[in-house]
C-alpha cells in the first residue's frame, strides 16, 4: 500500500473543472455500471458534518500518465489506480493475496476498461447530495469549496457478470475523513443486488493499509 505523503500528487480542484475536456471519450458507461457505483457510495452513509458539499467528478479514471490522462489527477505522474512504480500487475497481486476467489475475468476486464475514461451520467443515488462536475463546467463558489471530491473508475465484471470490482479515490478536506483510495469487491446476491465482499485500501494518507 503507497502513502499519500512523498509522492507528487497533481490536484488542484479550481484547475481540474476548467481544463477543457481535450481527447475525452464522449462514450457512457452502461447502467449496470451506475448500480455498482450506488452501492459503493452507498456505503459512505456517515460523515463528521451534517449536509457535506459532496463533488463526484463526472470523468471516470483511467490509467494513462501525463496529459494522455487530462484532466484526472495524478501521483508521481501517472494513474491512482496503480501508483508508480507500482504496476497493473503489482495491484492484480494485491487484489489476488487480499481475495483469494477473486476472479481473474474480472480483474482483466477491470484493466482494459479502465484504459480509457467514459464520462458519467445521473442518476447516481446516494446517501447524500452531490454535484456531478465535469471538466468543461465554469468555476462557482460551490464547486470551488467541496467537502469531499470522489473519482470513480470503471467497474470491472467476471464473465458471468456475478462479480464486480471497483476503485473510489477520495480527496477529503474534512476532518476525520482520510484522503484515501479504494478497491472494493461487489457480488450479486439472491435479490440481484451488488452486495460487498471486500475492501482494500491500496494507499492512504498517513494511514496503514486496511482490508476485509
Amino acid at each position: 500500500m503507497y502513502k499519500l505523503r512523498g509522492f507528487s500528487v497533481a490536484l488542484i480542484f479550481a484547475t481540474l473543472i476548467s481544463i477543457p475536456a481535450k481527447g475525452q471519450s464522449q462514450r457512457q458507461p452502461s447502467s449496470d455500471e451506475n448500480s455498482v457505483y450506488e452501492a459503493v457510495l452507498g456505503l459512505m452513509d456517515h460523515f463528521p458534518i451534517d449536509d457535506p458539499h459532496v463533488a463526484i467528478f463526472g470523468v471516470t479514471l483511467n490509467s494513462k500518465c501525463g496529459e494522455e490522462a487530462n484532466p484526472l489527477p495524478l501521483a508521481n505522474g501517472c494513474s491512482f489506480l496503480w501508483i508508480k512504480p507500482g504496476t497493473a500487475k503489482d495491484v492484480k497481486k494485491l487484489l489476488h493475496e487480499e481475495w483469494a476467489d477473486f476472479d481473474n475475468s474480472t480483474w482483466d476486464d477491470f484493466e482494459a476498461k479502465n484504459a480509457s475514461s467514459v464520462r458519467l451520467q445521473e442518476p447516481i443515488n446516494t446517501p447524500w447530495k452531490h454535484k456531478l462536475v465535469f471538466p468543461e463546467d465554469g468555476p462557482s463558489k460551490d464547486l470551488n469549496s467541496p467537502n469531499l471530491t470522489i473519482f470513480l473508475s470503471r467497474v470491472g465484471y467476471n464473465h458471468k457478470k456475478t462479480e464486480a470490482v471497483v476503485y473510489v479515490l477520495i480527496f477529503s478536506y474534512m476532518d476525520q475523513v482520510d484522503t484515501a483510495g479504494d478497491y472494493f469487491l461487489f457480488r450479486i446476491d439472491k435479490t440481484g443486488h451488488w452486495e460487498p465482499n471486500g475492501r482494500v485500501t491500496y494507499f492512504s494518507k498517513g494511514k496503514d493499509q486496511s482490508s476485509n
